[in-house]
């Protein structure tokens, strides 16, 4: 049977992200407990694998650890590459060819999309049009931030447009799920000075040289640039998976006078207190502590925190191991990164960000505050 090796483009900095990003690299962002890049393994294990490349830079010790533990049963397939210098998305391709010689038809993923993409699906369709390449494509509102794919009645593509300032026909965007022939190595620049892009320096090429076809996914995707696209991200899964109280999405048994307003998800091994009201729009994973008399609504709050009596915790991200004291209160747009200690009556204002192993010892009262 044919496999597929899969290059899984994990080296990102992730600059826009920050402070979430200071501690720990986007791959492994959770989404209902679960790491970016493990959505990733899990529509990519629907296929023949073959290698499983992931090309790694910053904080890649970490995708390492994280990759060789959860997925221990892949371990033989599992292929590190470190970037000795940012390469772009098409860098690493001819970097991973050059040294393993890639699968005659493979497939490249970005490592910082969620996403629902079926590769099984997307392998099938490949194959059965025979094109050079397909490219995965799903449809946005606003196209400006992204690659733009012009279709022809049999979805070969005849034209790609990298973020167009207005609307240009289509919607639909490169959503970073693609699948290769072998002739895709040849067009990428050698020992480049700078890095090399696939939309600017390589599928402009590959659209002359033969026939590109689009797959259109019209499930979950989202590319996860900043904080406000991450809470989006999270909030989609979470209202279309835990609409109502189930055992899949309430992990913990919960006090009786404890008040749930769905979605809301609870990780396991969380101990929540009496008197306490969750959601709208909640996602606490585990090992997290929640005292009595807290408020938390449309936010997320990573693994290992501790939300004391009477916190309040409105529209934020609260990053792992963070404390919370009594009656603290984090406004609505507020980032809190990990390891954060914010004491007891604390204050902080809407939009502040606050950097990973800071003490917070006093209110923020101006709306938009950056500590790192």
């Amino acid at each position: 049977m044919k496999s597929y090796d899969v290059v899984i483009l994990a080296g990102g900095l992730a600059t826009r992200l920050r402070p979430l990003s200071y501690s720990r690299p986007k791959p492994l962002l959770p989404v209902l407990d679960k790491e970016i890049i493990d959505w990733i393994m899990e529509s990519i294990t629907r296929i023949p694998l073959g290698r499983i490349f992931i090309s790694i830079r910053y904080m890649g010790d970490l995708i390492r650890e994280h990759m060789e533990r959860v997925w221990s049963n892949f371990k033989d397939r599992l292929i590190f590459v470190m970037e000795n210098k940012p390469l772009g998305d098409a860098g690493p391709i001819a970097l991973i060819n050059e040294k393993y010689e890639l699968s005659d038809t493979f497939l490249v993923v970005y490592g910082d999309i969620l996403s629902n993409i079926d590769a099984g699906a997307l392998v099938n369709f490949h194959e059965k049009m025979s094109g050079i390449a397909t490219i995965t494509l799903t449809r946005v509102d606003d196209v400006s931030r992204y690659g733009v794919a012009q279709l022809d009645e049999t979805n070969r593509i005849i034209n790609f447009i990298e973020k167009p300032k207005q609307y240009v026909g289509s919607n639909l965007i490169n959503a970073g799920f693609y699948v290769f022939t072998k002739d895709i190595v040849k067009l990428i620049p050698k020992n480049p000075e700078n890095q090399v892009k696939l939309a600017i320096d390589v599928i402009p090429k590959l659209l002359r040289m033969g026939e590109v076809y689009g797959y259109i996914h019209n499930g979950l995707w989202f590319d996860i640039g900043t904080p406000e696209d991450y809470m989006r991200a999270n909030f989609s899964v979470l209202a279309s998976r835990c609409g109502s109280i189930t055992s899949d999405c309430i992990n913990v048994d919960l006090p009786p006078t404890v008040t749930i307003q769905p979605p809301v998800y609870l990780g396991p091994n969380i101990n929540i207190g009496n008197n306490t009201e969750i959601g709208p729009n909640v996602i606490i994973h585990r090992d997290t502590r929640i005292g009595n008399t807290v408020r938390v609504v449309n936010s997320l709050i990573f693994e290992g925190s501790s939300l004391c009596d009477g916190a309040y915790v409105s529209g934020s991200i609260v990053g792992s191991n963070t404390y919370i004291g009594k009656w603290a209160r984090v406004e609505d747009g507020s980032v809190i990164g990990d390891g954060v200690y914010i004491k007891d009556s604390v204050f902080i204002a809407r939009n502040t960000k606050i950097g990973p192993y800071r003490e917070i010892m006093e209110p923020i009262y101006r709306e938009g505050e950056i500590i790192l």
